[in-house]
């Protein structure tokens, strides 16, 4: 039974669904919850240059909120990486928290990089040797 687990959100429908069934989990398992948000940066001949929203924070902060006010244990963090490694970003908040799980949406934002699963998910499917818990929005 994971006692940690990591669930890795942006704002979308996907990681909306990868939480309640995180949340689920971790009720039954008395696990503990870290939710995780990469904010990626880009750098140009300006320099370093954030390139997502902050809604992806907030949405990861409500869902800190609520998996606390369900009585599951959970904190936030929040990370950088550069475009197109934030699977790897992922991975590495994972190592660093001893997660015995990494959870997902099968999807996010970047359905036009993505074909049946989003390159994201499928990227930490890859890179990782933790067990990884995909979860589809329907």
């Amino acid at each position: 039974m994971p006692q940690r687990i990591l669930l890795a959100v942006d704002d979308s429908k996907h990681a909306r669904k990868a939480a309640d069934v995180v949340e689920r989990l971790a009720k039954d398992t008395g696990a503990e919850v870290s939710v995780i948000h990469i904010h990626e940066i880009a750098v140009g001949r300006w320099g370093r240059l954030r390139v997502d929203d902050n809604n992806g924070d907030e949405f990861a902060k409500t869902i800190v909120r609520e998996l606390t006010d369900a009585g599951v244990p959970a904190k936030l963090l929040s990370r950088e990486s550069y475009l197109r490694e934030v699977a790897q970003a992922i991975v590495a908040a994972a190592d660093e928290i001893d997660a015995d799980l990494i959870a997902v949406g099968s999807r996010g934002h970047s359905d036009v990089h993505s074909l049946a699963l989003g390159s994201v998910s499928h990227k930490v499917l890859h890179i990782t040797d933790r067990p990884i818990l995909v979860v589809p929005a329907a």
